[in-house]
């Protein structure tokens, strides 16, 4: 009973203790050292990054290390074992005072900091102010901080802890030094969570730390916490499994499945997969952001094959990444990763979620260039003709695949063409509005001639001030469309400047031109001056009018009168 009353969770129980014991903080600890052995201390420090990297660790251990009554002069270490740094550690020590601003965010807060400066230590060398979360501290609070924070006494030091540093206004973040918290690499992460298994006697699979360091995402608390919740729900052997019921993650197996019969265009294997994964209990959410993590994945390996050697890394990853990146052009994984996106993007604020999802999976589908359901039969007799076996064959298909790469056919060079030709180009945004005009889309023509502000322009991307237009639903309308008539995906966004104009404001200016060219041409300047009161409204070229002028003079086209 005593040990289970005496517990600490793994978070607390192995925080850092010295400089050292911090993870992947080291340029933060070189400079850290550098300033306290040759007492260069700033009066203020901010300390910036994710959560759980360290950022409160580190400013107990700055307080620790400055007020240490026997910490070696030529190091940054507190010794750890002197009253100060003991009563620090138990946050007892009447000279360094934490608040966090998250509840004490007004301004009376920060006057009884102001009040308690003028105060010297009462035993200790310095007075240290800690304050997490300062971003959460209200304008007038920040205000009431400037003076002091600039011209503090000199036993007085402030530690700042925020993760968001953008709401930090200008004026606090110029009178502190800053250091930047990074998220802790995958590496270091997988490292320290095996020693801390080995520590606790805990058997732990490399498969359930990738799991549990990946869900951590850079964070060593989170890492941490993970493991601990881990470690309970077993109890002594973790392995990949535990963690993926855990986390409520999709089996990775089954996703790389769903990906294979999506590459290969089998609508009804996919979608098959895709039940089953709902049905043992995997979120649907879960399941698409399993899908864009496995794309990423085959696409870093398709870029650094180095990577599939990588043990922070879940093995199935790095296999069937390794795979699908030798058989995947890197156009198709492109296509896959924008269908996916915009689908868990409409996911996150949709309904009906698991029709959702099926009708994503059929989009990706048919919207590559990898072969359609319709086709897929077909391919399965003739694999069965040639007896090929399926997309990850043996060691014979991938001694022909190897080939293949090494000789491009005729055939292969025809699809290629065909693929190329399928995708309609548009180089400029009149192009792009007069495609509406030829598919008879009148409205959204006048409103993208008349009533759009062209911001910029590229192949498959549009940026738009569209804040005349009172259709929320314009950009989505006219994304669709064009995606459709071109056979690519295009993305139109919204932007409030102001920068461009519409192409019928354009179109005014240069009639305007011309007709100011006209009027100085010799000619026309002789007729206007021997017509007083005659102008120029318009100038047409007469070869747009002589098809029809001549239609209209032949004796067929001629009436009667």
């Amino acid at each position: 009973m005593t040990e289970n009353l005496e517990y600490k969770v793994l978070a607390r129980k192995y925080r850092p203790q010295r400089f050292a014991d911090l993870i992947g903080q080291e340029t933060l600890v070189q400079i850290l050292t550098n300033a306290i052995t040759s007492n260069r201390i700033a009066n203020a420090y901010l300390l910036t990054g994710v959560r759980g990297v360290g950022k409160t660790t580190t400013a107990r251990l700055i307080a620790m290390s400055l007020n240490c009554e026997n910490r070696n002069e030529s190091s940054c270490e507190p010794c750890g074992k002197c009253t100060s740094c003991k009563s620090i550690r138990s946050d007892h020590n009447l000279d360094v005072i934490e608040m966090d601003a998250a509840s004490k965010t007004g301004v009376d807060d920060v006057r009884e900091i102001i009040d308690n400066v003028k105060y010297k230590p009462v035993n200790c060398k310095f007075k240290i102010f800690i304050i997490d979360e300062v971003h959460m501290l209200s304008k007038s609070a920040f205000n009431a901080l400037l003076k002091t924070l600039e011209e503090p006494p000199e036993h007085v030091k402030f530690i700042f802890a925020t993760t968001e540093v953008k709401k930090i206004p200008v004026t606090i973040l110029s009178r502190c030094q800053r250091f930047d918290l990074k998220r802790v690499e995958s590496i270091n992460l997988v490292k320290h969570l095996k020693k801390i298994s080995n520590l606790e006697k805990i058997k732990i699979d490399d498969e359930a730390i990738a799991l549990l360091v990946r869900a951590g995402d850079g964070s060593v608390r989170d890492s941490i916490s993970l493991l601990d919740q881990a470690i309970i729900n077993v109890n002594i052997n973790v392995t990949a499994e535990t963690v993926t019921n855990m986390l409520g993650l999709a089996d990775k197996g089954k996703i790389y499945d769903l990906v294979e019969y999506i590459a290969e265009g089998n609508a009804s294997k996919s979608l098959l997969i895709y039940r089953d994964l709902y049905n043992s209990g995997a979120d649907i959410l879960i399941i698409f952001e399993e899908l864009l993590n496995a794309i990423h994945s085959i696409t870093q390996i398709k870029i650094s094959p180095d990577i599939k050697n990588d043990i922070s890394i879940p093995e199935i990853e790095r296999l069937k990444g390794h795979s699908f990146a030798n058989q995947l052009s890197m156009s198709v994984l492109g296509i896959m990763w924008q269908v996916l996106f915009k689908g868990f993007q409409e996911l996150q604020n949709g309904y009906h979620l698991f029709q959702l999802g099926e009708m994503i999976i059929i989009r990706l589908i048919y919207i590559s260039d990898n072969p359609r359901p319709e086709d897929f039969k077909k391919k399965t007799l003739n694999d069965q003709k040639d007896n090929i076996q399926p997309l990850l064959g043996d060691k014979e298909i991938k001694k022909k695949n190897d080939l293949n790469n090494n000789f491009k056919t005729n055939d292969s060079i025809k699809t290629d063409e065909i693929t190329k030709s399928s995708l309609l180009k548009i180089s400029n945004f009149r192009e792009f509005v007069d495609f509406f005009y030829k598919k008879r889309e009148a409205l959204l023509h006048t409103q993208l001639y008349n009533s759009v502000k062209l911001i910029s322009f590229k192949e498959g991307e549009v940026v738009l001030n569209s804040s005349s237009i009172r259709d929320q639903h314009f950009n989505r309308n006219v994304a669709k469309l064009i995606s459709k008539w071109t056979g690519r995906i295009w993305q139109v966004h919204s932007s409030d400047s102001n920068i461009g104009g519409s192409l019928g404001e354009e179109d005014i200016i240069n009639q305007q031109n011309e007709i100011q060219t006209m009027k100085n041409h010799p000619e026309v300047k002789k007729i206007l001056e021997a017509l007083p009161g005659l102008s120029i409204y318009s100038i047409t070229d007469i070869t747009d009018t002589v098809d029809e002028t001549i239609n209209e003079l032949r004796p067929e086209n001629q009436k009667e009168v």
